[in-house]
């Protein structure tokens, strides 16, 4: 039976009906519902709810060329550039600020307590993954490597996994080799290089001796910033192939202490010794070609053990920067390759070691964006059995002529997410009683017993329970309840509640900004991609979209797109794509919930959003094109704006992408703006309302990375302590109000979420908790408290006010102390001198 097939027809209604303000979404559908789900905005469709537990609507989970763009914004300077190694740099900074904190050894700065920052997970929902490995000498035994999350182990065959090397400098995996003559030499290659912006800077190659429980970076590979594939020779261990974004092929004969680049190109993606004979190789390249004016992607082969390339014919010119050619050795006949590419659906076989190429299929299997998932596997004792996709998996039985699908995925479903990456065998499989075959994803790792009899119906299971690697945009927290909402990379929006790290899917897609109503926990917001902004009345458990009158919903916004709830009114809220929106009744129902305009359009997107607690007049707002402005009377039906950077006669700033804003919740004219940019002076502060400004990202060993800055936060009762996410982790201030912005000193942390994008940081209302969302190792919280715990004098393991009463007594030689003391935490405030809780009780008591 063919893959499934797009019929015309349903093409020219799904364009019709989006020229009449329709959205169609395409869906990964479960068996007997259609592949499209037509609705007008903001209506939901039937789905199987009771199975998956998701939202009635299936928004699309694959959006990668807008991701893309969106994170590449935020990354470039002031010119638009990235600057090479500037992750690298950065990493950097942050090693001597560890330095210092070293020194000085590991105490509490800012209320934080390093080890005191708990995991959240979601332990339920893995992030994206492109390479698992499984040890030939104990198949329970895998390592799995997650784009922004870094190498994890499981030892019970994927039941559960831990970090693997939390040790290392870098944790954008992008691929794992073994060495097939020493298996417990592995290779693990950094840096994504498919041509998705939101990919994380890598730092070269790093080795294993140990089966990879230490790793070591060659610093011969230092300032690589990709690494798409290794491959070790079947027959020499010194000798090392690898495929690299930018360069093309390079060769190692001596382990990797050495390279030499063996063919130039613009990149490679791909590269593979014969798995029987070390003299013969195959790769991917991309190169332009002036004669036709585009770049191709070729497939080229060696037979000089990788000295030297040539390329094959029949398969030259694949035309597009954004096609790709995955490539796959069938083992049990190596003159057997075979060519894939997702894009267009089409299959190339060579019979002849990969010297020439012949067109098996075209169009049966379109299943996806090829330059971004595009894995290949063949049977280990079938030449004629492949599997491959894009969106879903397929599986052909007769060399790639024609296809099945086999998987039918969403986000949190037993099916394999959609976005796919790769394919990977058990070492022992054998075609009968071994079939085992794992698979990673946008949404972590799956694998199946029977590769032969998997189907959209059923044979996968999911192997993400421990595996913390959600890749987030934004998240909010509600103190008292312990409720916390995240949108993330193509795993939708996700709710965690009190006690639980376990998620369940409030909606589907891509999320990004989150709130959670603080009077009526019950009303959680989050959004898909261009902000479509959508609500839960039931705690998160379901919601549906309230866009109706948000003229830029979907059509004028960033992918990920700023919208709050207003600090003194939750059922106040702003959003902002091209032009600033108001939503005065958030929590009405979706006939009555009205949108008004009240700022115009701007020279770009908004970033962006500000309010100041006790007066809602006061509003900022930032452009991704680094302007700013406000406005003192932000509840007026058509508020007036003052400029306060327009990068023009006034232009205080640099002009980079604003990521976040903070009014300091005790005095408005102080506002802290973050940047974008892996450049310098990335935070500013005013405490004039924008009159003047001063840059508080310190200096020297006490000074913030050049790296973009994600999320502020203020401690609520603290006004100097200042937190801030950035792509390398947090960092923290006990004196962001300091005169001189350069005598602001920052500090890190190695423990909790260090060297990853911290893409969220806020305290969850109403607490002095602090929430944490990563890009790519789930949420972390910690309590930042204002006080110090006194110690458990009485030994009983709890912290209470037993424990005043039980040193007062020992310190004056009472027998008896009649003092009515409740358990709560013992607090006192000593730089302030104000004593709270039960120290205030007891201090009161005695001297009555």
């Amino acid at each position: 039976m063919a893959g499934w097939e797009f019929p015309l027809n349903r093409l020219l209604s799904a364009v019709a009906l989006v020229a009449m303000g329709w959205s169609v979404v395409w869906l990964a559908h479960p068996a007997g519902l259609s592949r499209s789900d037509i609705r007008p905005h903001g209506e939901t469709s039937s789905l199987d709810a009771a199975v998956r537990n998701k939202p009635v609507a299936l928004p699309r989970a694959v959006n990668p060329d807008e991701a893309r763009r969106w994170r590449r914004k935020t990354w470039a300077d002031e010119n638009g550039e990235i600057k090479p190694g500037s992750l690298r740099a950065a990493m950097a900074q942050r090693l001597e600020i560890l330095g210092q904190v070293a020194q000085r050894g590991a105490t509490r700065f800012a209320g934080l307590d390093p080890a005191e920052w708990i995991e959240r997970g979601p332990r339920n929902v893995g992030g994206r993954s492109r390479s698992i490995l499984i040890d030939p000498n104990d198949p329970n035994h895998l390592l799995a490597g997650a784009v922004s999350g870094g190498i994890w182990r499981s030892t019970d065959g994927g039941a559960t996994w831990t970090p693997a090397a939390d040790d290392m400098k870098n944790l954008a995996i992008c691929c794992l080799t073994r060495d097939p003559q020493v298996p417990t030499t592995i290779y693990a290659g950094t840096g994504e290089g498919f041509f998705n912006g939101d990919a994380i800077e890598g730092d070269g190659i790093f080795k294993s001796v140990d089966n990879g429980y230490t790793w070591t970076q060659l610093s011969s590979t230092a300032s690589w910033d990709n690494v798409c594939r290794i491959a070790v020779s079947p027959v020499d261990s010194n000798l090392i192939l690898a495929a690299r974004r930018y360069g093309g092929i390079y060769r190692s004969t001596n382990g990797g202490g050495s390279w030499l680049q063996r063919r130039p190109a613009q990149g490679s993606f791909y590269v593979a010794f014969d798995p029987t004979d070390g003299t013969r190789a195959v790769a991917h390249v991309l190169d332009w070609d002036g004669g036709v004016g585009d770049w191709v992607h070729r497939a080229v082969y060696s037979q000089s053990s990788g000295f030297s390339w040539t390329v094959s014919t029949g398969l030259s010119g694949v035309q597009g920067f954004g096609a790709r050619l995955e490539l796959a050795y069938a083992p049990s006949s190596p003159n057997i390759v075979y060519a894939s590419n997702a894009g267009d659906g089409k299959i190339w076989k060579s019979i002849d070691g990969g010297q020439s190429y012949a067109i098996q299929t075209a169009g049966s299997f379109h299943t996806g964006v090829s330059w971004y998932a595009n894995p290949l596997w063949v049977d280990p004792t079938n030449p004629d059995l492949l599997v491959t996709g894009g969106y879903n998996f397929v599986r052909s039985l007769d060399g790639g002529q024609t296809f099945t699908q086999i998987s039918d995925g969403y986000i949190m479903t037993v099916q394999p997410h959609v976005d796919l990456h790769a394919i990977v065998g058990d070492p022992g499989f054998d075609g009968s009683g071994n079939r085992r075959v794992y698979v990673c994803t946008d949404g972590g790792v799956w694998k199946t017993d029977d590769i032969y009899a998997a189907s959209t119906s059923g044979g996968w299971q999911n192997l993400d329970t421990e595996y913390r690697t959600t890749q987030f945009y934004g998240a909010a927290g509600d103190g008292p309840t312990g409720k916390i909402i995240g949108g993330t990379q193509d795993n939708g929006t996700l709710r965690l509640v009190a006690g639980s790290d376990t998620a369940n899917l409030t909606f589907g897609g891509d999320g990004g900004f989150c709130a959670i109503d603080w009077l009526n926990p019950n009303y959680t917001y989050g959004e898909y991609i261009t902000l479509n902004i959508h609500r839960s009345s039931n705690g998160g458990a379901s919601a549906s979209y309230i866009t109706n009158g948000l003229a830029d919903a979907g059509v004028s916004a960033n992918f990920i797109a700023p919208f709050i709830l207003d600090p003194n009114n939750p059922q106040r809220m702003l959003a902002g794509g091209a032009r600033l929106w108001r939503c005065p009744n958030a929590r009405a129902g979706v006939v009555l919930l009205t949108w008004q305009q009240i700022r115009p359009t701007g020279t770009d997107y908004i970033s962006a959003i500000a309010v100041a607690e006790g007066n809602s007049d006061v509003i900022w707002i930032a452009q991704n094109n680094g302007e700013i402005h406000r406005t003192e009377n932000g509840l007026a039906v058509s508020p007036s704006w003052i400029a306060v950077d327009d990068n023009g006669s006034a232009n205080p700033l640099p002009n980079r992408y604003v990521t976040r804003i903070v009014i300091d919740r005790d005095d408005a004219n102080v506002v802290y703006v973050a940047l974008g940019g892996f450049a310098g002076n990335n935070l500013w502060r005013t405490t004039d309302g924008g009159a003047t400004w001063q840059d508080v990202t310190g200096a020297g060993a006490t000074g913030l990375p050049s790296a973009p800055i994600r999320g502020i936060a203020r401690h609520p009762k603290k006004p100097a302590w200042l937190y801030v996410g950035t792509e390398v982790g947090i960092f923290a201030t006990e004196n962001a109000r300091a005169a001189g912005g350069a005598d602001v000193a920052w500090t890190t942390t190695h423990t909790g979420p260090s060297a990853v994008s911290v893409d969220e940081l806020v305290f969850m209302h109403g607490s002095e908790t602090l929430l944490a969302a990563t890009h790519g190792r789930g949420i972390y919280t910690i309590d930042a408290r204002a006080c110090l715990l006194l110690g458990d004098v009485n030994k009983d393991g709890i912290v209470d006010g037993l424990d005043i009463a039980g040193f007062v007594r020992a310190k004056l030689g009472m027998d008896e102390l009649s003092v009515s003391l409740d358990e709560e935490p013992v607090c006192a405030d000593f730089e302030t001198g104000t004593l709270e809780g039960d120290v205030a009780a007891f201090v009161e008591a005695m001297f009555q």
